[in-house]
C-alpha cells in the first residue's frame, strides 16, 4: 500500500478539500449511497426490528435492534458515517441479516447530525447509546458481555471516541466495548477546519484537536480492526495507518487491512461478503469464527 505521507498543513484548501471528498475517487458514490437507502428499506421487510427505542432522554435519539433468539448472543452497534451532517441509522440498516444469520445481533444508532448538534455532543449521544444497551441486555435479548462497535467515515471518527471513553463516568465496566471495526475513519479532524466540510460543524484548530481520537490514545483492552478501501484518497489511508500504529505503540491489540477493489463507500457491503477477508476478521473478533453459542 503505497501512501503520501506529506504533511496536510502544507496542502492548499483545494488539495485538502480533494483529499477529504472520498467522492473524488468514486464518480458513482450517490448510487453506492442510495444502496444503503434501498437495501435498508428492503431489510426491514427481511427481519424483525425493534423500532426507535429511545437511549437519549435529552436529545430524544433512538436506535433500532435486530436481535436472534439467543439471550447470550454478540451484539454488533453501528454507527453510520456522513460527515456527522447526512444519514441516519435508517440507511443503516442492511447489514443486519447477515450478521443475525452469524448469531450476532445487530444495533444501528441515530445521533442528532449538524448543524444541530456539535460533534461533542454526537459523541455524548453515542456514549449514551452504548450505556443503554449494556444496561437494557437483558430486557431485549443480547449478551452486554460481549458489545461490538463498528463505525464508517464520520462514523468510525465517532466510534473511536466512544471506545476511548472513561466507562467510570458513566456506571459502566472499562471493557465495555470488547472490539471494535472503523472503517474509512477520520482520526484527525484537524485537516477539514479550513474546509468547506467544517461549515455546519463550526470547528476551530483546538477544538478539532481535542475532539480528534489520535490525540487521546491511551491503554485500551478493546480490540481494534482498522481498515480503509483500496481506492481511497491518501489522506485517509494516512489517517487509518497512523491511529493503528499509535494504537499498537501503547500496547493495545489491533490489525490493519486494506480492502482490495474497495472505495469508501462500498466498503460496508465488503463486510457483509462471504470469503472477504474484512468480513473473516470481523467473525474472528465477535465470535471467534464459531457461529454456535
Amino acid at each position: 500500500m503505497t501512501v503520501d505521507r506529506s504533511s496536510w498543513k502544507a496542502m492548499d484548501k483545494v488539495t485538502l478539500e480533494t483529499e477529504y471528498s472520498p467522492s473524488s475517487c468514486v464518480p458513482n458514490y450517490e448510487e453506492l449511497v442510495a444502496r444503503y437507502t434501498s437495501e435498508s428499506i428492503a431489510m426491514e421487510n427481511m427481519v424483525s426490528f425493534k423500532k426507535d427505542l429511545m437511549y437519549d432522554r435529552k436529545s430524544k435519539e433512538c436506535l433500532d435492534l435486530c436481535t436472534t433468539s439467543n439471550p447470550k448472543s454478540p451484539l454488533l452497534v453501528f454507527i453510520h458515517g456522513g460527515y456527522w451532517q447526512f444519514l441516519g441509522k435508517n440507511d443503516s440498516l442492511f447489514p443486519a441479516k447477515s450478521f443475525r444469520d452469524s448469531g450476532i445481533a445487530y444495533c444501528a444508532v441515530d445521533y442528532t447530525i449538524a448543524p444541530k448538534a456539535s460533534i461533542n455532543e454526537m459523541v455524548e449521544q453515542c456514549r449514551r447509546s452504548i450505556q443503554w444497551l449494556y444496561k437494557n441486555a437483558i430486557e431485549y435479548g443480547y449478551d452486554s458481555d460481549q458489545i461490538f462497535v463498528s463505525g464508517h467515515s464520520a462514523g468510525a471518527h465517532l466510534a473511536a471516541m466512544v471506545i476511548l471513553t472513561d466507562w467510570s463516568k458513566y456506571d459502566l465496566p472499562s471493557d465495555v466495548i470488547k472490539g471494535g471495526t472503523l472503517l474509512s475513519g477520520v482520526f484527525d479532524i484537524q485537516p477539514i477546519v479550513k474546509t468547506y466540510i467544517n461549515e455546519p460543524l463550526r470547528l476551530d484548530l483546538k477544538e478539532a484537536k481535542i475532539l480528534s481520537p489520535l490525540f487521546g490514545i491511551n491503554k485500551n483492552d478493546t480490540e481494534l480492526i482498522v481498515c480503509w478501501g483500496e481506492n481511497e484518497t491518501s489522506e485517509f489511508k494516512r489517517q487509518s495507518i497512523e491511529f493503528e500504529k499509535k494504537w499498537k505503540e501503547m500496547g493495545n491489540r489491533s490489525s490493519l487491512l486494506e480492502v482490495s477493489s474497495a472505495n469508501h463507500f462500498d466498503i460496508l457491503f465488503y463486510m457483509l461478503e462471504e470469503n472477504c477477508s474484512l468480513k473473516d476478521l470481523m467473525m474472528n473478533q465477535i465470535i471467534g469464527g464459531k457461529n454456535d453459542f
